[in-house]
């Protein structure tokens, strides 16, 4: 072989090894002084609230690896429909989902539960619970749960009529998701689905007199034109999360990993202070719009929450009784110091 030919058939082959080097082994890249980049998808559009915590996320994880890796913005529901994320996570297509529990019950019934936590998400490390999610989403969905996006966010009902006591509610036709729906029924409420576009139409003509949200955001979309009221208390938690697809998780070397995780705890208290926040900013906002908040007696109140709370378990102990059962267990731990 003459020397020519020589020097092109090895520059031909260091090319080819860093270029299976740079698939097999993504901190063969950041050696070279690249760092390694993990594609996101979110379940919301990126100005949506929810995609608040992955933000605060995006930006610890760069600082505490000094940009040896970076989550880059892959698009939301545009990209990949929301229900279809986390099947296009376990397929392998994206390396990160922002997703939600409640977008993944048709795969893991049991997380529909998760919702009906009290804990906060450290509380949740130290009775097990996300282990829990850890173990159940890395056998079903080839996932590695990171942790919780929105902690401090619940869900609260809001009407155009005033509600005085519980019996008002029935017959009442209340939109619903999957979230609340068993919670509706159980008030004795007519439930409606209708897509968020038609919620305000729906208010406009009385098809509805009252339907259920996050605890913010509803002047984003422009309901509070049409909202009289909101009921407290609130109830359930907002289930947003973060999970990696186990081959992208497993090709990233120990000390990325351990960024990922203490960056994901890290956000999570911030993310729980800002959520604290912007719902006493917005219910501010609201009531200066004019609307008021409904508070019942002590004892409807006490009966309004154990009606959310036991017609969702109940929903989610038919769908699995034994998940649902060990997740039970867990969420009703007391958390040690």
């Amino acid at each position: 072989m003459n020397r020519q030919r020589y020097r092109g058939v090895l520059v031909v082959g260091v090319v080819m090894v860093l270029m299976v080097s740079s698939l097999v082994f993504p901190w063969a890249v950041q050696a070279a002084g690249k760092p390694v980049k993990l594609r996101v998808i979110s379940a919301w559009a990126q100005n949506n609230k929810m995609n608040d915590a992955l933000w605060i996320l995006q930006k610890k994880v760069r600082e505490n690896s000094k940009g040896r890796l970076v989550l880059v913005w892959g698009g939301g529901p545009e990209a990949i429909p929301s229900f279809q994320l986390v099947e296009a996570l376990r397929n392998g297509v994206i390396d990160v989902a922002w997703t939600a529990h409640t977008y993944n019950v048709a795969q893991l019934p049991v997380v529909e539960g998760a919702k009906l936590s009290t804990m906060t998400p450290w509380d949740e490390r130290k009775t097990g619970v996300a282990d829990f999610y850890r173990k159940i989403y890395w056998n079903k969905l080839n996932a590695y749960y990171l942790g919780r996006g929105t902690p401090g966010l619940s869900y609260n009902l809001y009407t155009v009529t005033p509600v005085r006591s519980l019996a008002d509610f029935r017959g009442m036709p209340v939109r619903v998701t999957p979230a609340y729906k068993a919670f509706a029924q159980a008030l004795g409420a007519v439930p409606v689905a209708t897509d968020p576009g038609e919620v305000y139409s729906a208010l406009q003509r009385n098809m509805i007199k009252a339907y259920g949200w996050p605890s913010l955001g509803i002047g984003d979309l422009g309901w509070d034109e049409v909202t009289k009221f909101v009921m407290e208390p609130s109830f359930y938690q907002v289930d947003v999360i973060g999970l990696v697809n186990v081959n992208a998780w497993n090709k990233l070397p120990k000390d990325l990993q351990d960024v990922l995780n203490v960056s994901m705890q890290a956000t999570e208290r911030k993310a729980y202070d800002h959520f604290k926040k912007l719902v006493q900013e917005d219910r501010q906002k609201l009531r200066k719009k004019g609307l008021k908040e409904t508070r019942l007696t002590r004892a409807e109140s006490d009966k309004y929450l154990r009606t959310a709370y036991e017609a969702s378990w109940k929903e989610v102990l038919k769908k699995d009784a034994k998940q649902g059962a060990i997740l039970r267990s867990l969420l009703g731990k007391k958390p040690g110091k």
